[in-house]
């Protein structure tokens, strides 16, 4: 007994003597970052509200997403999700090609469910909500990563001199700062949320991501965002490239425990992303009103990529031509994404897909596993209730 207690005491200080290490040498600009904007540490992570879609029938994932929440210090307001077989045909947008085959249950009672929550976000007259899918899983260190996130995504959400960084360097091309050599007036704290002023979507959770890469008028700003030395990032090996996604090589062009902060592009799955009131309004106009096509995250993705605004957008080109505001911003909207996400799906065992990128992971486990979260929060739900630390899910990797 008495080996067994001089044997865990010796791990302990070991442990302790690692975490001390990689404290001291995270960068003093990264602590710095990770201490800006208090109001983030709030059980919204400086949201006014976190909604979790959630069908009534899987208690499974909502015990499973209470719990992960208690644990992180998160508060959830609960949007039950819409089973797609009560989805009337007549209450689809109008000229819709749902209404024509092509479009399923499915797909029906997602798009129902996150319009009810967008319904819900400008009916309350809420200033910024952060929207999860119920197998959401995210790194116990997460507050503290929404703080940097939250400081790189400024440059696109914050107007400076009339408007954002990166839409003065549109033209530039490859644009890129690191965030701690961001310009120190994109610091000013905004008014409205700590993530900027203007700004409609913030994509925190996804299956793949692709950068910007055309400085056009109706494409989202070419501007990157480093964190670099984040060693909540995994390392390299575990950051697979997306089988769709042929642009994505963010493993091979950067350092490792690096994340990329940019506008979001070829963007897919909806496992958590943030609405401003104005980003609320400008979906449940465009998508619960006049366009359904595909699946949500698919119009979602079509969306932020400005395939509806402009000249890409007959309907409402044609409104603004006739002198009538329809409610839909002429230019692009303010998507920003990060890769990889902060959060990700969790995975049981065995659970397989082919559809994640550095954005979101690809897996085909033996085990239960998050891709890109390196300290999960459902994988330690264990050690966190009996008041342990985080343990890092992959074992070759330097602990935390």
């Amino acid at each position: 007994m008495l080996l067994r207690h001089r044997n865990e005491a010796v791990l302990l200080a070991v442990a302790a003597a690692v975490a001390l290490f990689l404290w001291l040498r995270t960068p003093d600009w990264l602590t710095a970052a990770s201490k800006e904007s208090p109001e983030i540490l709030n059980s919204t992570l400086g949201f006014q509200h976190i909604f979790a879609i959630n069908l009534p029938s899987r208690t499974d994932r909502r015990d499973a997403m209470t719990l992960a929440a208690a644990l992180t210090e998160l508060g959830i307001t609960w949007v039950d999700g819409v089973a797609g077989k009560d989805v009337l045909d007549k209450v689809l947008p109008g000229g819709s090609s749902s209404r024509h085959g092509g479009f399923t249950a499915g797909n029906k009672g997602s798009w129902r469910a996150h319009m009810d929550v967008l319904q819900r976000i400008i009916h309350e007259n809420v200033t910024s909500a952060l929207i999860l899918e119920d197998d959401a899983d995210w790194d116990v260190r997460l507050k503290t990563q929404m703080q940097v996130f939250a400081q790189a995504a400024r440059a696109f959400t914050q107007p400076l001199n009339g408007q954002p960084l990166a839409e003065q360097y549109r033209k530039h091309p490859h644009p890129e700062f690191a965030v701690h050599k961001l310009p120190q007036r994109i610091m000013l704290h905004p008014h409205l949320t700590p993530y900027g002023d203007d700004w409609d979507v913030l994509w925190l959770g996804h299956c793949g991501t692709e950068f910007p890469t055309t400085p056009a008028p109706n494409k989202p700003p070419p501007l990157r965002v480093t964190i670099p030395n984040d060693m909540t990032v995994p390392s390299p090996k575990h950051l697979k490239p997306h089988p769709f996604a042929l642009q994505d090589a963010f493993a091979e062009q950067y350092p490792p425990h690096t994340r990329v902060v940019h506008a979001s592009s070829g963007t897919t799955c909806t496992q958590a992303y943030a609405v401003s009131q104005q980003g609320a309004r400008k979906l449940l106009w465009r998508f619960g009103l006049q366009t359904l096509t595909t699946g949500w995250d698919l119009m979602l993705r079509d969306w932020c990529d400005g395939l509806f605004t402009g000249a890409a957008d007959p309907d409402t080109a044609a409104a603004a031509d006739a002198g009538v505001d329809s409610g839909q911003s002429r230019g692009p909207p303010v998507c920003v994404t990060v890769q990889p996400p902060l959060f990700s799906h969790h995975y049981g065992k065995g659970a397989a897909s082919d559809i994640m990128a550095p954005g979101g992971g690809f897996v085909n486990s033996k085990k239960e596993m998050t891709p890109y979260v390196r300290v999960s929060v459902r994988l330690n739900m264990e050690r966190l209730l009996e008041g342990q630390g985080g343990q890092e899910q992959w074992e070759e990797e330097e602990p935390m």
